[in-house]
């Protein structure tokens, strides 16, 4: 599945998407589009800004309702 899969508990990290340093703050799991055999599926963790900004601000509302649902079906997997 791919765009942000799952908001997880608060740690430290660094984003992969932007780079920002090690810091606390809550962790959202980026699932890319696959075209194989050169690009295939990766998860990528990612900071809340990053989130936002690849699902858009104009749905923000929209995330963080429906972020709890693909939470629950990213951990059954």
């Amino acid at each position: 599945m791919f765009g942000i899969n799952a908001k997880l508990p608060k740690k430290y990290f660094s984003c992969e998407m932007c780079s920002n340093p090690h810091k606390l703050q809550h962790v959202y799991i980026l699932g890319n589009f696959a075209i194989l055999p050169e690009h295939p599926y990766v998860e990528i963790e990612i900071c809340k800004a990053c989130a936002l900004r690849e699902h858009g601000k104009k749905n923000k509302i929209k995330l963080d309702s429906i972020i709890e649902e693909r939470t629950k079906r990213w951990l059954k997997q």
